[in-house]
């Protein structure tokens, strides 16, 4: 267990045909030595998936969700992966585990819904603001941020949970976990959404995780809605119109890292603590949930699937760990300029970065071609 991470008492297992009667005390068994990840979504639906028996790697998760196709709709503030409940649509639709998601209503959502939840399987994944995770100061002192958590426990009289966190970031850029308790009444500040398994969840084989990749890579390459399967994206505007807001355009993929990197020519005109704002919000971004976890997890699927995927994965993995370190070094000057106050930079950044979405293009498209064919 990671320093900082807090105990919990082992407790008996329960699985989905022993409901409790009880509102007062459930908990389910804790996964034993689930190790940090890289991204509370990913890690989050990994150790959800284990309590099933189902074990799949972050990476690949990541490729069922279609995540690589960040999207952007002209807020410098906001890139990254569609929202959660979409992205949990997107694993569904490529054949992946059917998780189902509700959103929480203020005065209306209560805890014995998260206890029902809870009782339907092993754990329910909360998707929450940062600022309702008291059980660590990094949450609190910091700017509020959605995270994802799983909820393992609940004891109504009490009021505690019992969570795994398993993308705990201290402020030194370390990734550990939590296990253990949590104040109820403060998560109830700010659960945005809860999501569960509604079924046993079965393992996919390499083919069908080629295939979906493959897919997902074309969505990123060709800036198209998904339709997989006959199940239109969420994000068809016919289908759910209040995912898009009116008068705004929703680019993914390619076409929405390049309207977003060239958009930080607005920067050049702001005044200096916005563009300080700004470069740190890129940032951000940047670091989590886009680029360089596009690059990381290309890297890890490659690696984890050179088998199937034949001697060429070797070439597509050097390219994504090169792009990650490139990706981390303007990453880094994008920080630095925000704190200096560099506005001149700003040419030259886009410029690069601009190359760099055209090296990522490159090495999604060479990972496409290895995944359609090992599919088939």
């Amino acid at each position: 267990m990671h320093k900082g991470a807090a105990e919990i008492r082992p407790v008996q297992a329960s699985g989905m045909e022993n409901v409790h009667d009880s509102v007062d005390d459930y908990a389910a068994e804790e996964i034993i030595d689930a190790p940090p990840g890289k991204h509370c979504v990913y890690s989050s639906l990994r150790t959800s998936l284990r309590r099933y028996g189902v074990n799949m790697a972050e990476s690949e998760l990541f490729m069922l969700c279609g995540s690589m196709c960040a999207e952007y709709s002209g807020d410098l503030k906001r890139f990254g992966p569609e929202k959660y409940p979409e992205q949990l649509q997107e694993m569904a639709a490529s054949g992946g585990p059917v998780i189902r998601v509700e959103p929480w209503i203020v005065g209306v959502s209560d805890e014995t819904d998260l206890l029902r939840a809870l009782t339907s399987g092993y754990g329910t994944m909360l998707h929450t603001s940062s600022t309702a995770l008291t059980y660590h100061d990094v949450y609190v002192k910091n700017y509020p941020r959605g995270h994802v958590i799983e909820l393992s426990g609940l004891d109504l009289q009490e009021r505690t949970a019992q969570v795994n966190d398993s993308f705990l970031l201290d402020s030194s850029g370390h990734a550990m976990t939590y296990v253990g308790s949590a104040r109820l009444d403060d998560l109830m500040q700010g659960i945005i959404e809860y999501a569960w398994v509604v079924e046993q969840p079965a393992p996919l084989s390499p083919g069908e995780l080629h295939a979906a990749c493959a897919y997902h890579i074309r969505q990123y390459v060709t800036g198209h809605e998904a339709v997989w399967r006959g199940v239109p994206s969420s994000y068809d505007p016919g289908n759910n119109p209040g995912n898009v807001a009116v008068g705004k355009q929703v680019k993914r993929g390619d076409e929405g890292y390049r309207a977003f990197v060239e958009d930080f020519r607005l920067l050049t005109d702001m005044e200096d603590a916005d563009f300080r704002t700004y470069c740190h919000e890129i940032y951000y971004n940047l670091r989590l949930g886009s680029a360089l976890h596009l690059t990381d997890y290309t890297a890890d699927y490659c690696m984890l699937h050179e088998a199937t995927l034949g001697p060429r994965a070797q070439h597509v993995m050097e390219l994504a760990q090169s792009l990650h370190a490139e990706w981390h070094k303007l990453n880094l000057h994008i920080y630095k300029t925000g704190l200096q106050l560099r506005k001149h930079r700003m040419p030259d950044i886009t410029e690069r970065a601009l190359s760099l979405i055209d090296k990522q293009r490159h090495m999604l498209e060479e990972l496409m071609f290895l995944a359609e064919q090992a599919a088939e």
